[in-house]
């Protein structure tokens, strides 16, 4: 009995943690990840708007589900046209323009939530997730999105690496445009689908944990993309695995997870770090 009711939990982390895995990989190479941690945030006040619309148009839990992926989707749409005219403005740096959009998205999402109380749905599980009551829909939707991103990756691997490590390659202003709007847009997807189960704002853990530690480690672009999404999902199950006889909270175990992995990554560098700088100390004191 509890094994069958695991199967969609269990399938939905999956899929969302190999999804974030991919995605995360270009948002770290693309050096997209705070943009990403504004957006996880930006999809709150849509996700709201998108309940709202559905439980007054009188739609079921299926219609409401659809509704909160569609609002959540497009909801970031002008908070993300939004972030590129604040960091055009002189002064206003990226990061600082992400900061912007990070607390009004989020402050949006609490003030709408408030007007429209009580909500259909817990406001609680837009924020940290509930994965133990994803529904079958949630992972078709997972899975939809990550067979997209994958041919999508599949297809135009190659230039989404090379705008990556080189954005502003002349002549190739339209290309870039194209490569740029294709990473942004498999973000906003991406952090969309794991809402119900780990929320908007932990959804960041799994974008950019699996890039992060894999990073040092890796030998190859191949490797690279191959290994985030695989280390996505194994701390998505991990996460469930642990939280559910432990009776925790299964997003923020898979956060905290997250977080592990990336510390474990370091470990081997800071003791070669400290190996070779105790002679040095050494020589420099005689």
């Amino acid at each position: 009995m509890i094994l069958s009711l695991l199967i969609v939990p269990a399938l939905h982390v999956t899929l969302i943690g190999a999804l974030s895995g991919l995605v995360g990989a270009f948002a770290y190479l693309d050096r997209r990840i705070f943009f990403a941690e504004s957006v996880t945030h930006g999809t709150f006040p849509g996700a709201v708007l998108g309940v709202v619309v559905a439980a007054s148009l009188g739609l079921g839990h299926s219609g409401m589900s659809a509704a909160l992926y569609v609002g959540a989707f497009l909801g970031t749409i002008p908070l993300v046209a939004l972030m590129r005219y604040l960091a055009s403005i002189p002064g206003i740096s990226s990061q600082g323009a992400a900061g912007i959009v990070l607390t009004a998205g989020f402050a949006a999402g609490y003030f709408l939530a408030t007007w429209f109380k009580p909500l259909p749905l817990a406001v609680s599980s837009f924020l940290t997730g509930s994965v133990m009551t994803v529904s079958p829909a949630d992972v078709w939707w997972a899975g939809a999105v990550l067979l997209l991103a994958s041919v999508l990756v599949a297809v135009g691997h190659r230039q989404l690496l090379a705008h990556c490590f080189d954005p502003v390659e002349p002549g190739a202003a339209h290309g870039a445009a194209r490569n740029e709007r294709i990473i942004l847009g498999l973000i906003l997807a991406a952090v969309t689908v794991a809402i119900p189960a780990v929320g908007t704002i932990l959804s960041i853990a799994l974008i950019a944990a699996p890039a992060a530690a894999l990073a040092p480690s890796a030998r190859s672009a191949r490797s690279f993309l191959i290994g985030c999404p695989l280390l996505g999902a194994a701390l998505g199950l991990a996460g469930l695995g642990i939280a559910v006889p432990a009776r925790l909270s299964a997003g923020g175990t898979i956060a905290l997870l997250c977080a592990g992995a990336v510390l474990a990554s370091r470990l081997p560098g800071w003791v070669r770090a400290r190996g070779t700088a105790r002679p040095r100390a050494a020589v420099a004191f005689h």
